[in-house]
């Protein structure tokens, strides 16, 4: 019997979840949903990512850093912590109310002692919900923090194709840079010899340092790319000198089945989970307010009393009358709780459905653009490099024309670039989608700025 009251002391007196029992579902969903093995708090996580620094880092090695680093991920796991508490909160009793009064006969030598200790039994029954509501808080805080992973292992793919990309970019910027710049100084030699006009070298010289200008802009956009990729792996100073793959890899050659993603996208939804469960926690809380605006307290104790040396005791009942308040804010709060829930609920999976289908036209169009880019634009533009090299050496070509077919060609190149890069961010989102989170900033319709510069070139 006195092991059964302890038990039940410890349980009402509350007590905080340990570490291991607010991460462990955490880790299990992320390993589950990502294939990741999540270990917080690692004492060997340091070395390790120093090691992944020193090699040029892969998709797989940058998002094993930022899921260490990223302190926007740790700020959605200390919420794990703060609910946490509130589980524990919910748990523990309105304190024990003791009242003493002792009287003193204002004549004669008569007194009396009142010894009344009252537990408001109404907060023991309404534990049950309170507990109910606060785990659902819980478990909302648990699918965010999953989310929120999932969505990070996004941006980090997203990033290291940008980064990828605009090295890819830059090195033909420089290849364009170069001929544009063989183009101008052959010019400026047949100027001198008094072969070509002064508007002919002129545009030679105004392509040439168009081209610097793009070679400037693909340089900044190199840059900025790293940045972006710091900022989402959580790092700074001299952690910041890594590298990457010189090559985005090749798309796969078959479009990619996407017919049920947004059937798949608002079954994973991680988002939809969380709001389900804020529903039913402001469910929970609006019952007990409801309760506690008819009853606000209901105690049960005992009372004693000693008279000139005789005591009576008995039972104790107390009742608090609503008369001023009768859980107003806490009703209407509940009440507009549980309306945002459904509305945020629909407007979500209006949303997710909305850019499960927009990610999916992404994802074809640009498999197509690059498949067409690839295997028809290229090959052609390498055929009229060939022909024209055939033509200039056969003396019916000028070295311009050749020029201006390798410009094409490098053109046909970036083009292909960046749609390859488009390919596989659109594929990243896809993957947050269908993991369960709905990735924010995903759209990128256009090129970067160095690359949006297209011309129509000739002479």
């Amino acid at each position: 019997m006195k092991l059964v009251v302890l038990s039940l002391l410890g349980m009402l007196g509350g007590c905080v979840p340990s570490r291991s029992a607010v991460f462990h579902p955490v880790d299990r969903e992320i390993e589950r949903r990502l294939g990741l093995d999540a270990t917080w708090g690692d004492e060997r996580v340091p070395a390790a990512i120093d090691r992944l620094l020193k090699a040029p880092l892969d998709r797989d090695a940058a998002v094993r850093i930022a899921l260490a680093k990223n302190r926007r991920l740790q700020v959605q796991y200390d919420q794990l912590g703060v609910a946490a508490s509130e589980v524990a909160a919910a748990t523990v009793l309105a304190p024990l109310e003791v009242e003493l009064q002792y009287k003193v006969a204002l004549e004669g030598d008569g007194n009396e002692l009142e010894i009344e200790a009252v537990q408001d039994i109404l907060d023991l029954l309404q534990l049950p919900q309170r507990r109910g509501a606060a785990r659902a808080d819980l478990e909302a805080a648990r699918a965010r923090a999953v989310a929120a992973t999932i969505e990070l292992v996004a941006n980090v793919e997203r990033s290291y194709v940008d980064v990828v990309a605009m090295q890819q970019e830059l090195e033909l910027r420089q290849t364009a840079f170069e001929a544009a710049s063989a183009s101008a100084d052959i010019t400026e030699r047949m100027h001198a010899a008094g072969n070509v006009p002064d508007l002919g070298l002129a545009r030679e010289r105004d392509r040439r340092e168009q081209t610097r200008i793009e070679v400037a802009r693909a340089q900044l956009d190199v840059e900025q790319a790293r940045e972006a990729m710091n900022e989402v792996l959580g790092l700074s100073g001299k952690d910041t000198m890594w590298s990457v793959t010189n090559r985005l890899p090749e798309i796969p050659h078959a479009a990619p089945a996407l017919d049920t993603i947004e059937r798949d996208a608002v079954a994973a939804s991680l988002t939809l989970a969380a709001i389900r469960f804020e529903g039913e926690a402001a469910a929970g809380r609006l019952g007990i307010a409801r309760v506690r605006s008819v009853i606000p307290e209901l105690g049960v104790g005992v009372a004693a009393s000693r008279t000139d040396g005789e005591w009576e005791a008995g039972p104790a009942v107390s009742i608090g009358l609503p008369l001023f308040n009768q859980q107003q804010g806490p009703r209407a709060r509940a009440n507009a709780e549980l309306r945002r829930s459904r509305n945020e609920a629909s407007a979500t999976a209006t949303e997710l459905r909305a850019q499960a289908r927009a990610t999916r036209q992404r994802v074809l169009a640009a498999h197509a653009e690059a498949r067409h880019l690839r295997d028809v634009v290229m090959p052609l533009r390498q055929r009229i490099v060939e022909e024209t090299l055939k033509h200039y050496n056969a003396m019916n070509a000028s070295t311009f024309e050749l020029l201006a077919a390798r410009r094409d060609l490098v053109e046909g190149g970036r083009q292909y670039i960046d749609a390859v890069r488009r390919f596989w961010r659109a594929s990243a989102e896809v993957r947050a989608l269908i993991r369960g989170a709905m990735p924010r900033g995903a759209a990128d319709v256009s090129a970067p700025t160095s690359s949006g510069t297209s011309r129509s070139e000739g002479h």
